[in-house]
């Protein structure tokens, strides 16, 4: 049997989940992001294609150093 095209089910961390709810709900973000399914999804297509680039994510080693 072949993969399935289209949209698949990823489980995420509870804690990485309410930190993305948490950022979506700011007052600056409630408009730019509908629901954290759109954020995760620009979230990683941004990352991958910096990391395509050689682009460094800026502060990205400080937040993995202090468990954020």
């Amino acid at each position: 049997m072949g993969k399935k095209k289209g949209d698949s089910v990823v489980k995420i961390d509870s804690g990485l989940l309410n930190s993305v709810e948490e950022f979506i709900n700011l007052d600056k973000n409630k408009f730019k992001y509908v629901n954290k399914k759109q954020f995760i999804d620009i979230a990683v297509a941004s990352y991958l294609r910096q990391q395509a680039r050689g682009v460094p994510l800026k502060g990205i080693k400080r937040m993995m150093k202090n468990g954020k």
